[in-house]
């Protein structure tokens, strides 16, 4: 943020376009969607390691945040896993009652079960795809060019 600041201060721009990764809460977003928004960055945020916001209130100026979910933890992963169990089971005649007793708790009660249920041994881990340095240099360069389109009034 301090560096972010002196930055503002020498060059007054009209703004800032930050961009960040950032912790998936559910695995099909992994590496799929890009999240614009007008609030700025909390860096760390999603893998509970907090350090000072980029915004407006930080830096003096507006900052847009482009942000794309990377990681995912180890909790939001089985989750996931006992989401599609949960769902064979519904649609299997034998087995139809067993996932009777979860269709009653909402997705964040799920989700925080699960995460007490694994905190012993997996909680605090973060996943990211084996091919990430592949897929940051794509996606990188995707945000970048609608940037460059953007800015060159060429849209």
């Amino acid at each position: 943020v301090e560096i972010v600041k002196g930055i503002v201060q020498e060059t007054k721009p009209d703004f800032i376009v930050a961009i960040d990764a950032l912790a998936a809460r559910n695995s099909k977003r992994l590496n799929r969607t890009i999240q614009i928004a007008d609030t700025g960055i909390h860096p760390g945020s999603g893998v509970g390691n907090q350090r000072n916001a980029i915004n407006r209130e930080t830096v003096g100026v507006p900052v847009i945040a482009i942000g794309v979910p990377t990681v995912v933890d180890a909790a939001t992963i089985v989750n996931d896993a006992m989401e599609n169990l949960l769902a064979a089971l519904e649609s299997s005649e034998m087995l139809k009652g067993v996932g009777v007793v979860m269709q009653g708790y909402s997705a964040a009660e799920k989700y925080e079960l699960v995460k007490e249920l694994i905190a012993p041994h997996l909680n605090g881990m973060f996943v990211t795809p084996k091919d990430i340095d592949d897929t940051v240099k794509r996606i990188s360069y995707t945000i970048s060019e609608a940037l460059n389109l953007l800015f060159s009034n060429q849209v």
